[in-house]
């Protein structure tokens, strides 16, 4: 699905999952029941609704067009005061969508006084005289702020103008911007005078400061994009539509706060009880803790033992008849005098049901036959109130799991959805699994360095550096301008950043899986060039992951192939889709085939892959990236 909205709040107000859910509710015109549990479908609209004291999701999922539109609203109570958070977004099936804010924002924002971690997010736009200023630039310069500030000027010309056009941006983008009004222009003069002339805003137009807000120090100001007052006077409200879908695609990129993202996978384990609420915001699980539970292992038949020879008993006494038991039983009572059948050996799974049948039928003597003709007689015989008694109770079983639900069939669109949620819950999961094996093998590689260092052992030690080593990125993008910045002996070129943009706009919940592997993959090539460079190390990139140096990244041998197959090398349409761009050192036509490449997903769709060329050993001393996204077309993808 492709992510088109979120949302990242606080909320430290008291009841913050029934306010939510009662906006929720309302706008998806549901009639909420308060249970822990509810689902309603209508047509191909579904709703489900689940929470409990400490957290809770609410589902919405509709048809639009072509699609579908699925509308989460995700929350979790604080940590030992801390405020609690909530967490929305809008995916959906479409290539694109114009997605704004879903319409209980408004709503559930001013129920509260919710904030983005820094600033407030409140359900209208703010009026900023002269006295608010300082707040403003406040506002403006938290290095902690996520949200963009959309600050509008004044307009004598038209007044009602500028407040219409902030009422309908607080609304469409409620929840992912902060919208300020000015009051006059003694407002505005007093804000310029702060921004400076390059980030200035004036004439009834508008301005969308991004966060990180320098005054004096911007090197690139037109980030923070302006809206002339001009296009908002003649095209009114629809010139904001730029400015609305800039905005609402900046949501989909922030970054998830650290505790967000280790709270919202335990979530649905903690309503579907499998996971106690006072796990919600423990420390990470091990692998034991997360392994998804299997049945009971069948234990195979024992070998036959040697027979032996039994002793003869005496025979039974006749006892007189107990009293019934108030359990149901499944044989019936014995005859006066006649020594019970022996209990039969369990028998194999299979056929079980007509054996029972069978067995049941042989032993309806014809006592039980005359216990029954009595029965319907009106009799009160003491066999006849025992099988009144077996039926009372199995009566009442029958009803006790008739309400559970365990017998009923389900319908096909409940049970994909069912499947779907366990899908979406294992999925979150294994990221988590790959996260704790990440830093595991970091910690392990760390220790081997250490070792090799001063034949020591060294425990529980670890450096700043060598902690940031182990880095979790929210997006791919993210990773490629860390890899720019930090990486030296690689190259990413721009051209790269069009298909991972896409993959991280179009798979937000498997982008998390790739960002680990890809960063890793990075540093491997990375460090493997380096000990090129120096001549520390000897052979090529896959032999370096088999055996790398001690304490060096590496990645598993199995991510990487050095070359295609003989039906994609060989065929020139799959051929030219692998030519990427490299400096005239390495070829004199700037383009060469990169057949290398590393698997950052080995199976399923996508299938991401990183195309590289080694020249470690060559004349640039690098390694070039020269395409990361989607699998390439191949025999398989056409």
């Amino acid at each position: 699905m492709t992510q088109f909205y979120q949302a990242l709040l606080r909320d430290g107000g008291p009841r913050l999952g029934p306010r939510l859910r009662r906006c929720f509710a309302a706008w998806a015109g549901v009639e909420d029941d308060g249970g822990p549990a509810l689902e309603h479908a209508r047509g191909r609209s579904r709703t489900a609704l689940a929470d409990n004291d400490l957290c809770g999701r609410y589902l919405h999922d509709v048809p639009t067009g072509d699609g579908r539109l699925r509308t989460t609203a995700t929350w979790a109570a604080g940590r030992k005061g801390a405020p609690g958070w909530v967490r929305v977004t809008v995916e959906g099936d479409l290539d694109q969508a114009a997605v704004t804010a879903p319409g209980f924002m408004p709503a559930f924002l001013a129920t509260g006084r919710a904030t983005d971690g820094a600033v407030p997010v409140e359900a209208g736009p703010h009026l900023i005289g002269p006295e608010e200023v300082k707040e403003l630039t406040g506002w403006l310069a938290r290095p902690d702020r996520g949200v963009p500030v959309i600050v509008l000027t004044v307009d004598r010309s038209d007044p009602n103008l500028v407040a219409a056009c902030a009422d309908h941006l607080a609304e469409t983008l409620a929840g992912v911007a902060l919208v300020a009004r000015l009051y006059d222009a003694r407002t505005q003069d007093d804000l310029n005078a702060w921004l400076g002339g390059d980030l200035s805003v004036f004439g009834g137009g508008l301005r969308t400061y991004l966060p990180g807000v320098r005054p004096g120090e911007e090197t690139y100001a037109m980030r923070h994009q302006p809206r002339g007052g001009g296009a908002i006077r003649d095209q009114g409200v629809r010139s904001l539509e730029v400015v609305v879908k800039g905005v609402v695609e900046l949501s989909v990129h922030r970054a998830v706060p650290a505790d967000v993202r280790q709270t919202e996978p335990r979530i649905a384990r903690v309503l579907a009880g499998a996971l106690p609420p006072g796990e919600l915001h423990a420390a990470p699980p091990t692998p034991a803790a997360i392994a998804v539970p299997r049945g009971p292992r069948i234990p195979r038949p024992a070998a036959p033992s040697e027979p032996q020879t039994l002793q003869p008993e005496p025979p039974a006494q006749p006892e007189p008849p107990a009293p019934p038991d108030p359990q149901p039983e499944l044989t019936t009572a014995p005859e006066p005098g006649v020594e019970p059948d022996p209990v039969p050996e369990p028998e194999p799974a299979a056929g079980l049901a007509d054996d029972i049948a069978a067995k049941l039928a042989d032993r309806l003597d014809e006592s039980v036959l005359d216990a029954l003709v009595d029965m319907a007689r009106g009799g009160d015989t003491e066999t006849t109130a025992l099988i009144k008694t077996m039926a009372a109770h199995l009566d009442a079983l029958t009803r006790a799991v008739e309400s559970t639900g365990l017998l009923a069939v389900r319908a096909p669109g409940q049970e994909l959805e069912r499947l779907r949620r366990q899908y979406d819950q294992l999925e979150l999961d294994y990221t988590e699994l790959q996260e704790c094996e990440r830093k595991a093998q970091d910690r392990i590689r760390w220790l081997e360095s250490r070792l090799a260092e001063h034949a020591d052992p060294v425990y529980g030690v670890q450096t700043d550096a060598d902690r940031d080593d182990c880095w979790e990125a929210e997006s791919l993008m993210e990773v490629v301008q860390r890899a720019r910045k930090q990486l030296r002996h690689l190259d990413l070129p721009d051209s790269l950043d069009t298909e991972v943009s896409k993959l991280d706009v179009m798979y937000p919940r498997q982008r998390r899986r790739w960002t680990g592997r890809t960063w890793d993959a990075l540093r491997a090539l990375d460090a493997y060039a380096a000990a090129r460079a120096d001549a520390r190390f000897t052979g090529g990139f896959y032999d370096w992951c088999a055996r790398p140096l001690p304490g060096a990244p590496a990645i598993t041998p199995t991510m990487v192939s050095m070359k295609e197959s003989d039906s994609v090398s060989g065929n020139p349409k799959y051929h030219r889709a692998r030519v990427f761009r490299v400096p005239t050192e390495i070829d004199p036509s700037g383009r060469v085939y990169m057949p290398s490449h590393i698997k950052l997903q080995q199976v399923g769709s996508p299938a991401p892959r990183m195309h590289f060329l080694d020249d470690a050993g060559g004349a640039t001393g690098k390694v070039w990236i020269g395409y990361l996204g989607d699998h390439l077309p191949n025999t398989r993808t056409n």
